[in-house]
This record gives C-alpha cells, sequence and structure tokens, in this order.
C-alpha cells in the first residue's frame, strides 16, 4: 500500500470540521460545570448549594476521559464517512480525471484536484474495510462515552450520525448527489457535535452552546462549499448535482462569502461574552483568513481558501477554549 495515497485519501484538510466542534462543545460545557460551583457564602449552606457541588466534584472527575471520547467519535466518524465518500465516489466514476499531483494546476486555471483512493487504483473492498473499521472504532467509543456519562439518548444521535455519513454518497439515492450535504454537516459537524459533547460532559445545553453550534456548523458548511467548487466541473459532468452545481458557480461562491459573514459575527459576539471585550479582538484580528478565503474561492485558488477554511474553523474553537480559560 502506497502510505501517501492512504493518508491523502483520509482528506486530513477536512479534519478541523470534526476537531473544533468538540472543541467548542468541551469549552462551553466547562463553563457550565465552573458555574455550579458558585454558590453565596451563608451557614448553613443552602440545600440546593450542596447539591450543586456533588453535581460539579461528578460532572469534573469524568471531564479529560469523555472529551478523549467525544474527540475519538469524531475524527473516527470522519475518516469513515471521507472513506466512505471515496468508496461511493470511485465505484461510480465521479473521481475519474483527478490529478495526481496537487502542486500542477489544472484546466481552466483551477487548482489540481487530489486523486482519492478507488480512483488511484486502491481496490474498492479495502477502502470500504477501513471506512467500516474506522466506523466501528468511533461506536466503541461512543458507546463508552455514553455509559460514562450516562446521556442514553446519544445512542440515536451517533446512528443517525453513522447512517448520515453512508448515505451522503452511498446507497441508490445518495442525498449528497442531490445537493443536501450542506445540510447535513451543518446539522452534524455543528449541532450534533457541539451539543452532544457539551450535554455529554455537563448534562445540559444553554443558548450560548447553541449559538456556538451554529457557528461551527456554518464553518463547516463552508469547508463543503470550498470543496465542492472545486469539483463542480466534474460534479455536472458526473449527475453529482451538490449545491455548488444546482446555485451555479457564481452564486454558490457568494452563499460562501454570506455564510462566512454570518459565522464570523456571531463568533465575535459569542468570544465577546465569554471574555469581554478581548475575545472579540482576539478573534477579529485573524479576519484576513476568510477574507483571503472567500476571494481565494472566487479567484479558483481553491488549496489556499481549503486552507484557510480549515484555519478559521480551528481559529474560532481555539479563541472559545481560550476565552472560556481566562474566565476562571
Amino acid at each position: 500500500m502506497n502510505l501517501r495515497v492512504w493518508m491523502g485519501g483520509l482528506r486530513p484538510k477536512t479534519l478541523p470540521a470534526s476537531i473544533a466542534p468538540v472543541l467548542v462543545g468541551a469549552a462551553v460545557a466547562y463553563r457550565h460545570i465552573n458555574e455550579l460551583n458558585i454558590c453565596t457564602l451563608v451557614y448553613p449552606t443552602p440545600p440546593q448549594c450542596v447539591a450543586r457541588g456533588v453535581l460539579y466534584s461528578a460532572l469534573l472527575s469524568r471531564f479529560w476521559p469523555v472529551f478523549i471520547l467525544c474527540l475519538a467519535v469524531t475524527l473516527l466518524l470522519q475518516i469513515a464517512v471521507n472513506l466512505a465518500n471515496d468508496y461511493s465516489d470511485g465505484v461510480r466514476g465521479t473521481d475519474e480525471g483527478r490529478d495526481a499531483d496537487e502542486s500542477d494546476s489544472g484546466r481552466n486555471g483551477r487548482d489540481a484536484k487530489p486523486r482519492r483512493l478507488v480512483a488511484s487504483g486502491v481496490p474498492p473492498k479495502q477502502v470500504l474495510c477501513a471506512a467500516g473499521v474506522a466506523a466501528g472504532l468511533a461506536c466503541v467509543a461512543g458507546l463508552v462515552a455514553v455509559v460514562l456519562s450516562q446521556a442514553w439518548w446519544l445512542l440515536a444521535v451517533g446512528a443517525l450520525s453513522v447512517a448520515a455519513g453512508w448515505f451522503y454518497t452511498g446507497g441508490r439515492h445518495p442525498y449528497g448527489y442531490a445537493g443536501f450535504g450542506e445540510v447535513a454537516v451543518f446539522l452534524f459537524f455543528g449541532l450534533a457535535a457541539v451539543l452532544g459533547t457539551e450535554y455529554a460532559l455537563a448534562g445540559a445545553v444553554d443558548g450560548l452552546g447553541v449559538a456556538a453550534a451554529v457557528c461551527c456548523g456554518l464553518n463547516a458548511v463552508m469547508l463543503l462549499m470550498v470543496n465542492n467548487l472545486r469539483d463542480i466541473d466534474g460534479d455536472r459532468i458526473h449527475g453529482k448535482r451538490t449545491l455548488a452545481v444546482r446555485l451555479g458557480e457564481r452564486r454558490a461562491s457568494v452563499l460562501l462569502a454570506v455564510c462566512c459573514i454570518i459565522a464570523w459575527v456571531i463568533s465575535s459576539f459569542i468570544c465577546m461574552m465569554l471574555w469581554m471585550p478581548w475575545g472579540a479582538v482576539v478573534l477579529i484580528s485573524g479576519v484576513a483568513v476568510p477574507i483571503r478565503m472567500v476571494s481565494s474561492a472566487f479567484r479558483h485558488q481553491f488549496r489556499t481558501a481549503l486552507n484557510d477554511a480549515g484555519f478559521q474553523t480551528l481559529l474560532f474553537a481555539v479563541v472559545v477554549v481560550v476565552s472560556v480559560a481566562v474566565s476562571f
């Protein structure tokens, strides 16, 4: 096996979409847990303060194991989805004609598209098997996290996530071929990942967590939109009607810019609320990244746009983590 081909097949530039929401969900959960330990110092201690203190100790004692398991779940699911998509697109012939070397320029001034595993000659059954192993490991990690957190309803979320990953490009009627990929990543890499992590760690969700989940979802949407804009010509030829294909390149690029503006407005507000006013100041100091991402997409420089989309996803997560850390 060619290790370089397999590493490329994991699509490492997409992995920030799975890491960032867990970091954000954990930070919001940590803030919620620490608020449980805030109580008026009076004697005798009010019963509600005693109960909050017991809950605080219990949640804090399992915080790191559950956090690591949640991170493993999302990373492994992301890898499983990437491999499953590689398999499905490969056997359908959607990935035919990809460039072998990303450093080469593509046609029409576009950046070259990295070749996928099946398109590179890796047997499809091996790719499918690797996807199954990654999904299986994600399920094991998820089950352990649910047992530790006692958040049993998250099993349903996990099952839906696995099904969504497969039917994105798999099955007889993949929804990714009908233009619903952006909706799926918003739901699963935004709402489900952030709020699921927050609930597993803190036993509750709040409005700040919902707002942060929306930001993470929009960041994941932008990653997928840049990817689909890069692949728009080949997808159109092979009948893969992504949102970019349905809207057309110009309107899809405008929608990318709109999503970016909305995400940054909400993100700045969240970071300012967590660490006033410095959270917003630190986040806005990196505003050149999304500007370059959008402009690069319009100029067909999709390697740069993908790098920037991944960077801004992690930037938001890091600023949220730092803002929560300095506020306690």
